[in-house]
């Protein structure tokens, strides 16, 4: 699951200090630019001017954040309400925090007291709602997951945000679900907008990865295929993906082509236990006793379970 920062960046607060508000201005400047030990120091020296300076404790955790010193952060967040209990994106920062460290539960607790102080819908509420869907799918309430990314989405989607997280991610609960089309719809859409993008820094492999993988679930291996290979173009040292590319070809009973990208697999990692496996499945197929059986003994001695019971069957355990 993708974890989305979603950080709320304030500004001054009326009636701060003359001097204080000018730090704050340049700290806040500093934080924009990614500057945040410059962010932090000019935010700190606001506080002590004005130690009720809310939205420079905010920023300051924000900074803090961006260097994950997260206790520092969720400190400052929420001296940020305690000095303006009706903060709404104090409280979305401190879900964040909550959310980054996986306590789902005070996650859920803060995001639900920031929509309700909000009194409106807000374009940032996608990137909540998003979370929401992450916590719920995480807690099994996968009904509530679908509505809080469908919200995402539709937020995303009024906004004209270019917003492909929650499609992602739900994507991924309507794949455990095998709902493979729907899934198929969303991880397109997340694709699309990246190849769009023109960013080569951005790595969306998983994306492709599991479309494949309900392309497979389907019995479609050639879009399987195709979308491994699109992996394998700028990463041709997944090994996942060439042991996914050789399952297939074996399902299309292309045996030569199953061990020729089950052999890339094992040349980048030698102790891959599931490519043996795969191998052995083949050799199955083709009557290869010999190989079959040297196949099922090297994936059992690293450790594949499977592997370990087929070699019983055959009494060589």
């Amino acid at each position: 699951m993708v974890i989305l920062v979603s950080l709320a960046l304030l500004g001054p607060g009326i009636g701060s200090a003359q001097d204080a508000g000018t730090l704050f201005d340049t700290g806040s400047r500093y934080l924009k630019e990614g500057k945040f030990d410059e962010a932090i120091a000019a935010l700190s020296e606001a506080i002590d001017l004005d130690p009720d300076y809310a939205e420079a404790y905010n920023n300051r955790g924000l900074a803090l954040y961006e260097k994950k010193q997260y206790a520092q952060a969720l400190k400052d967040f929420k001296q940020a309400i305690t000095i303006n209990p009706n903060d709404e994106k104090a409280h979305n920062n401190i879900a964040l925090v909550y959310y980054q460290q996986g306590d789902y539960s005070n996650a859920e607790n803060y995001y639900d007291i920031a929509l309700s102080l909000s009194g409106e819908e807000k374009p940032y509420h996608a990137d909540i709602y998003n979370n929401l869907g992450v916590i719920y799918a995480a807690k099994d309430m996968d009904q509530k997951a679908l509505d809080a990314y469908g919200k995402a989405i539709r937020i995303a989607e009024s906004n004209d945000l270019g917003y492909t997280n929650a499609f992602y991610n739900r994507a991924n609960l309507l794949y455990n679900q095998k709902r493979y089309d729907e899934a198929i719809a969303d991880y397109t859409v997340a694709i699309d907008f990246f190849e769009k993008s023109g960013d080569v820094d951005l790595d969306f492999s998983d994306a492709y990865y599991n479309r494949g993988l309900c392309y497979y679930n389907k019995g479609q291996y050639d879009a399987a295929i195709s979308d491994y290979e699109s992996i394998l173009q700028p990463k041709p040292d997944s090994v996942w993906a060439h042991y996914s590319t050789g399952l297939a070809y074996f399902m299309k009973k292309d045996y030569e082509k199953a061990i020729s990208a089950y052999r890339k697999a094992l040349d980048i990692d030698q102790d891959f236990a599931d490519a043996y496996l795969g191998m052995a499945l083949v050799y199955q197929s083709t009557g290869q006793q010999e190989e079959l059986l040297s196949s099922l003994k090297k994936s059992c001695s690293l450790g594949k379970a499977e592997a370990c019971k087929a070699l019983e069957k055959f009494g060589e355990q």
